[in-house]
């Protein structure tokens, strides 16, 4: 802009200061004048190419720009969606691992609440004579879901760790006694002694035991003889024994 105004100054003065020489005919003033304007449109060119030549810079320098902004939002944009991705599959590891605690304590939990289904119930004595120290065998089990009562051997064996409820009934014929207790690995939890000289008669005893696993109960006879037996006679007096897991 200062450029085409100090052309146009220089126009001015050129025009203003026509030759006063009376010697120059109009002709040269003519020629002089042509002269000045043919100098005037050469300017005008360079100055044209000049502002052509500044506005292609200026579109170069702006397409340059633009390209430079797409090529860094471009990049940014790859930067976002890598640390998404990143972030996402953080998040998806740390609900994933969150779960499977959550999983793991729920079952711990579970196993430590719910108590498993341990009961048995058998009776029908293999012997009705008895015999100190011996081991009462009932042959009829009605219910063993956990296995842990053995016909053959008489005991139950406590297949978890918790507290049981054990419980025999026994029944004996007139004039004959009965005598028996329940042991757990040899130790007394409770005895009875059954007898009446003119009826049969039946007695119930119940005892509550704290068990490990592995470890037994059975019914054993505390004083044998000749006058000492048991007696069952369906369905009113059953000679049994048995046992559930109440709290582990």
């Amino acid at each position: 802009m200062a450029g085409i105004l100090q052309l146009l100054l220089l126009i001015s003065v050129s025009v203003a200061s026509e030759p006063s020489c009376p010697a120059c005919s109009k002709y040269d003033y003519e020629e002089k004048m042509l002269e000045r304007m043919i100098h005037m449109e050469l300017a005008f060119e360079k100055l044209g190419e000049k502002v052509q030549q500044n506005l292609n810079n200026i579109k170069d320098e702006k397409k340059r720009f633009l390209e430079q902004a797409e090529h860094k939002l471009a990049s940014l944009m790859d930067e976002a969606k890598k640390n998404q991705s990143s972030t996402l599959q953080k998040i998806e590891v740390d609900s994933n691992n969150t779960l499977e605690q959550a999983m793991a304590a729920f079952n711990d939990i579970k196993d430590q609440i719910v108590t498993p289904l341990v009961y048995f119930n058998a009776h029908s004595p293999q012997t009705s004579s008895l015999s100190t120290g011996e081991v009462i065998m009932y042959k009829t089990v009605q219910n063993n879901p956990s296995n842990g009562y053995s016909s053959t051997t008489g005991k139950f064996t406590a297949p978890v760790r918790g507290l049981y409820l054990f419980l025999m009934h026994t029944c004996t014929h007139s004039k004959y006694f009965a005598l028996l207790k329940m042991m757990k690995e040899g130790s007394v939890l409770i005895s009875t002694q059954n007898y009446d000289k003119d009826h049969y008669t039946c007695s119930s005893s119940q005892v509550f035991v704290q068990l490990d696993a592995g470890e037994s109960v059975w019914v054993q006879c505390s004083s044998g003889g000749s006058n000492r037996q048991l007696y069952e006679d369906h369905p009113y007096r059953w000679t049994s024994f048995g046992g559930a897991l109440i709290h582990n």
